[in-house]
Protein backbone atom coordinates (compact mmCIF):
# COMPACT_ATOMS: atom_id res chain seq x y z
CA UNK A 1 0.00 0.00 0.00
CA UNK A 2 1.65 3.21 -1.17
CA UNK A 3 0.53 6.74 -2.48
CA UNK A 4 3.31 9.40 -3.03
CA UNK A 5 1.75 12.61 -2.06
CA UNK A 6 4.52 14.37 -4.12
CA UNK A 7 2.84 13.52 -7.36
CA UNK A 8 -0.38 15.18 -8.70
CA UNK A 9 -2.54 14.07 -10.85
CA UNK A 10 -4.51 16.14 -13.63
CA UNK A 11 -7.93 17.00 -12.88
CA UNK A 12 -8.82 16.06 -16.76
CA UNK A 13 -8.44 12.59 -15.89
CA UNK A 14 -11.80 10.41 -16.83
CA UNK A 15 -14.29 10.74 -13.74
CA UNK A 16 -14.41 6.99 -13.20
CA UNK A 17 -11.01 6.95 -12.82
CA UNK A 18 -11.20 9.76 -10.32
CA UNK A 19 -13.64 8.22 -7.87
CA UNK A 20 -11.21 4.75 -8.14
CA UNK A 21 -8.58 7.02 -6.94
CA UNK A 22 -10.65 8.62 -4.07
CA UNK A 23 -11.65 5.41 -3.10
CA UNK A 24 -8.08 4.60 -3.34
CA UNK A 25 -7.47 7.32 -0.68
CA UNK A 26 -9.79 6.83 1.61
CA UNK A 27 -8.57 3.19 2.14
CA UNK A 28 -5.11 4.73 2.11
CA UNK A 29 -6.15 7.02 5.28
CA UNK A 30 -7.88 4.07 7.03
CA UNK A 31 -4.78 1.87 7.30
CA UNK A 32 -7.07 -0.85 5.25
CA UNK A 33 -4.32 -2.76 2.93
CA UNK A 34 -6.30 -5.58 1.79
CA UNK A 35 -9.29 -3.12 0.23
CA UNK A 36 -6.99 -0.60 -1.21
CA UNK A 37 -4.80 -3.63 -2.58
CA UNK A 38 -7.81 -5.76 -4.09
CA UNK A 39 -9.33 -2.74 -5.40
CA UNK A 40 -6.26 -1.24 -6.96
CA UNK A 41 -5.58 -4.72 -8.71
CA UNK A 42 -8.95 -3.28 -10.78
CA UNK A 43 -7.79 0.09 -11.03
CA UNK A 44 -4.78 -1.01 -12.56
CA UNK A 45 -6.79 -3.29 -15.18
CA UNK A 46 -8.63 0.10 -15.93
CA UNK A 47 -6.20 2.65 -16.20
CA UNK A 48 -4.10 0.30 -18.56
CA UNK A 49 -7.80 -0.07 -20.56
CA UNK A 50 -8.07 3.78 -20.67
CA UNK A 51 -4.31 3.87 -22.06
CA UNK A 52 -5.37 1.27 -24.57
CA UNK A 53 -8.64 3.46 -25.50
CA UNK A 54 -6.95 6.63 -26.25
CA UNK A 55 -8.71 8.63 -23.10
CA UNK A 56 -5.54 9.02 -20.93
CA UNK A 57 -1.78 9.42 -22.39
CA UNK A 58 1.24 7.60 -21.90
CA UNK A 59 2.47 10.09 -19.41
CA UNK A 60 -0.76 10.01 -17.35
CA UNK A 61 -0.64 5.97 -17.55
CA UNK A 62 3.00 6.21 -16.10
CA UNK A 63 2.11 9.38 -13.37
CA UNK A 64 -0.29 6.64 -11.88
CA UNK A 65 1.41 4.05 -11.63
CA UNK A 66 4.45 5.96 -9.91
CA UNK A 67 1.79 7.75 -7.60
CA UNK A 68 0.54 4.55 -6.75
CA UNK A 69 4.17 2.41 -6.36
CA UNK A 70 3.71 0.35 -9.54
CA UNK A 71 6.69 1.73 -11.64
Amino acid sequence: MYIDKTITLSDCLPAGLQRDFEELQEYYGAGDWLQFDLLFEAVEASVKAYYLAGKISREELNLIFRKYGIA
